[in-house]
């Protein structure tokens, strides 16, 4: 286990999982932070290259844009400040497993260290459909349940999800982003009808910002199956961000890595399977002015 706070910096990168982080630790040594991963979709994965910074330091997050990466000795392309991306079509294949390389001189001592890290894509697991259940309802607003259905398949339930509002992703932070948090046996290989997110007719996004639904909106869901490491990265990362430790209060949380070399970081893999719903004028929204 890797002892450090996250500090969100940025908006998620594309389809990813998780956001561009800066990651907080004391005033110890800088540390090099690896960050990436692979799915079913095929598109461009990028690994980002950075490193720690300090509580009280007031340096700028530094980038390399120098390393060498490889994912299965398939060498990956600069996109500058500290990215690295495949070819648009790059797709990971469920039951393959994914090496991780990078090569950098990040103690400037003129010898390239070796940063390495795993992963394998899990089972697919494919989502059936969505559908809304109104939750509650009072004389101003009402609250409606997306519920997710699928079949159970053999293996732990390391699920996660997104959600997107006419194409736009509203889990763009990883404070919105749905992580299973339920027995990881629940329900085991059972047909899965599961409300994960929730939804009316105005949501909040970033600090006084609101997002309105109106009737003719589309919904769309996308149930993702976590590589082991990625998940338990991610649900570590939200008990951080979420309040579990106030940034000054306390010692940090344990947020597990999986980057060999004396790197901090994360190299997973998920499942994509994505099913939409249109909101009918029946569920009562407003109609767009």
């Amino acid at each position: 286990m890797r002892n450090f706070f996250i500090l969100i910096s940025c908006l998620l990168l594309c389809a990813a999982c998780t956001e561009r982080m800066n990651i907080i630790t004391d005033n110890a040594a800088p540390r090099l932070v690896i960050t990436g991963y692979i799915t079913t979709d095929a598109m461009q994965h990028v690994i980002s290259v950075s490193r720690t910074i300090g509580y009280f330091g007031n340096e700028e997050i530094k980038t390399y844009s120098d390393a060498i990466v490889k994912i299965n000795e398939a060498r990956l392309f600069s996109l500058g400040d500290g990215r690295y991306a495949t070819n648009a079509s790059f797709v990971g294949v469920p039951g393959e497993t994914y090496v991780l390389d990078v090569e950098l001189d990040f103690d400037g001592n003129g010898i390239p260290e070796h940063y390495t890290a795993q992963t394998t894509v899990p089972a697919m697991h494919v989502l059936d459909s969505v559908t809304l259940r109104l939750a509650t309802s009072t004389t101003k607003d009402s609250v409606w349940s997306i519920f997710a259905h699928f079949q159970d398949q053999p293996g732990p339930n390391t699920f996660g999800a997104h959600l997107y509002i006419n194409g736009m992703k509203y889990t763009d932070k990883i404070q919105r982003y749905y992580v299973n948090v339920f027995g990881e046996t629940a329900a085991e290989r059972q047909y899965i009808n599961f409300p994960v997110f929730f939804i009316q007719e105005e949501l909040g996004w970033d600090e006084d910002e609101k997002i309105h639904l109106y009737t003719g909106d589309t919904i769309t869901f996308e149930l993702n199956v976590l590589s082991r490491a990625y998940y338990d990265f991610l649900r570590a990362a939200k008990r951080e961000i979420n309040g579990g430790n106030p940034l000054f209060a306390g010692p940090p949380a344990n947020v597990p890595g999986n980057i060999s070399g004396g790197a901090l970081g994360i190299f997973g893999a998920y499942t994509i399977s994505r099913q939409s719903v249109v909101l009918e004028e029946e569920y009562g929204f407003p109609q767009r002015p």
